[in-house]
């Protein structure tokens, strides 16, 4: 018998882990969604996305705008912004 260099092997742990990670992302929806972030500073801010590259600019305190998915995480390391909670 023929050795397939633990390809097939690899190619398994390959499928198994993307497949689980998809499970993951389809059992929770919310997980993904954008974000309302309210700029509480004084003055004004612009910000680029570290993953998306958009430029967001909240004009004043109070200005909500809301950030997709994939910058949000970054953004709520800003200290001049809050996940807005609604109301």
């Amino acid at each position: 018998m023929v050795c397939c260099g633990n390809k097939r092997r690899e190619w398994s742990k390959e499928k198994t882990n993307y497949s689980t990670a998809e499970a993951l992302d389809s059992e929770n929806p919310r997980k993904r969604q954008s974000k309302i972030f309210e700029f509480t500073g004084s003055r004004s801010l612009k910000i680029r996305g570290i993953t998306t590259g958009n430029l967001y600019y909240f004009r004043f305190q109070g200005y909500r705008l809301e950030i997709p998915y994939e910058d949000a995480f970054a953004m709520m390391a800003e200290t001049d912004l809050k996940v807005h909670t609604g109301g």
